[in-house]
């Protein structure tokens, strides 16, 4: 496998958010071994992508090699593998995933290059589209909502990230009233302003959400605070992978609870001409790498 591209993972299809949690940490640390390695942990997936020698820590892992490698980055980064079809989360978490490996050591200049075209073909997919479906954020708030509504009504939205913002987002689209909480209180007040809400932290915000219509989650790691919620419980929607809602909490919830990997199923609609469009762009950057890749060696 040395000297051409692989990828090893598995998607929510495979295994559950808390087997894909334990899974990236051992990946994380296989990628930092290799200098040609990306680790991509996203909602729905984790992988790891690289040239040289593949590590043992994957060695049960499905693999794919050579141009299905490259084909499968392209198809994850324009989102034809996403559960949304073109949806816009996973090209931020590849970008992310580039910028963490750039940060963390010296890059092998084929996996540098491999995943420039990677987002440079998300880009491409997604830029000449007239319409977009409504991401992972916004299919969990959906879900709250049809549970209850939702405008003029207090929300708690656990998470200061991207998804957490993309949740206050869809949230305040739906009129809620939201509440900001995390880890970093500050963090969290900063995000809240955006969303003329309150930020709180992850203690208080669990307080808070005992009096709320819905809660939702988008954290990394567990929210134990919850544990102290008491009945009657609020719908709660958590796009967290793993899970960051406690075990015996979840079980109380009797229907009230939205896992991401609930979301990995029924993708919906796409928008109209966007499989076809992206599906060109894949093919056309993936012979753009090959044939960069082959002229090198």
């Amino acid at each position: 496998m040395s000297g051409q591209p692989w990828v090893a993972g598995v998607s929510a299809a495979e295994r559950s958010a808390e087997e894909r949690g334990e899974l990236a940490a051992e990946l994380a640390l296989a990628a930092r071994d290799g200098r040609g390695r990306v680790l991509l942990d996203t909602c729905h997936r984790v992988e790891l992508y690289g040239f040289d020698e593949a590590p043992a820590a994957v060695a049960e892992l499905p693999i794919k090699t050579g141009a299905d490698a490259v084909s499968h980055l392209l198809r994850v980064a324009a989102g034809l593998e996403s559960a949304v079809i073109g949806e816009e989360e996973v090209l931020h978490q590849v970008r992310d995933a580039f910028r963490a490996a750039l940060t963390d050591r010296p890059l092998d200049f084929r996996s540098h290059r491999l995943f420039e075209v990677a987002l440079s073909a998300g880009r491409r997919a997604r830029s000449g589209r007239t319409a977009s479906g409504a991401g992972l954020a916004g299919r969990a708030v959906d879900w709250l909502a049809a549970r209850g509504p939702l405008a003029g009504r207090p929300v708690v939205v656990a998470g200061a990230g991207r998804m957490g913002s993309a949740l206050a987002h869809e949230a305040r689209k739906q009129g809620a009233l939201v509440t900001i909480a995390s880890r970093d209180a500050g963090r969290a007040r900063r995000l809240a302003a955006v969303y003329e809400g309150t930020g709180v932290d992850l203690a208080e915000g669990a307080r808070l959400a005992q009096s709320s219509v819905a809660v939702a989650i988008a954290l990394s790691g567990p929210w134990q605070e919850l544990d102290g919620l008491a009945d009657p419980l609020p719908p709660i929607a958590d796009i967290s992978a793993p899970t960051a809602v406690p075990a015996a909490l979840r079980s109380r919830l009797n229907g009230g609870f939205l896992g991401v990997d609930e979301l990995f199923t029924g993708p919906g609609e796409p928008p109209a001409g966007y499989v076809e469009a992206a599906e060109r762009i894949v093919a056309a950057k993936l012979e753009e790498y090959l044939g960069w890749l082959d002229a090198r060696r």
